[in-house]
């Protein structure tokens, strides 16, 4: 077994660099590199290492080998907008969010799909979901993670709730308006 610069364990005679972070081989200290043959050598783990946890940050996360991506159009080569949070209320007021198909993670933390970094009362991650069914062409937000509450049109979201054009989705501090794109009169082909 070799463990890459950023700890994880894999078999080189399986993979050429770490499938989990594609990073270079790089052991330091007293497992680092073989000065006598100028290379990494293998580490004998004392103990099983847990297999780590591939994951994506954000939509504009790399494509690192083993990690799940979201899967756009091909002909289009982007993940295309389906619809817009303009924020009409609180810190980031006049700010738009674009909504990409299927799940939309709303949170303060950049990494998030739906980064709202001007109020501090939303939750830093999945506060809220916002999702597009591209099949069926239906909006529906529901609540994240967080402790925090999300509401629409003044009314509590605790289930998956359908949204509608110009919808108030409010979180925190913060209102936004839900515009929708993708609809019966237009659809991404």
């Amino acid at each position: 077994m070799i463990r890459c610069s950023e700890g994880h364990f894999y078999d080189p005679a399986k993979h050429d660099a770490c499938p989990w972070c594609a990073k270079p081989l790089d052991l330091g200290g007293a497992t680092g590199p073989d000065p006598a043959a100028g290379k990494t050598r293998p580490v004998q783990a004392q103990e099983a290492a847990p297999t780590p946890v591939p994951m994506a940050v954000g939509p504009a996360a790399g494509a690192a080998p083993g990690v799940t991506k979201r899967v756009a159009p091909k002909e289009l080569g982007i993940d295309p907008v389906v619809g817009w949070l303009v924020c009409v209320e609180g810190a980031d007021k006049g700010r738009d969010y674009r909504i990409h198909t299927e799940r939309n993670f709303i949170g303060r933390a950049q990494h998030m799909d739906i980064c709202v970094s001007g109020d501090d009362s939303i939750s830093r991650e999945r506060h809220a979901i916002l999702s597009f069914d591209p099949k069926k062409k239906e909006f529906w937000i529901q609540p994240g993670e967080s402790t925090g509450l999300v509401y629409l049109n003044g009314d509590a979201v605790y289930v998956p709730v359908r949204l509608k054009d110009r919808d108030l989705v409010e979180l925190g501090q913060t209102k936004l308006m839900f515009l929708a794109f993708v609809n019966d009169s237009f659809q991404w082909q």
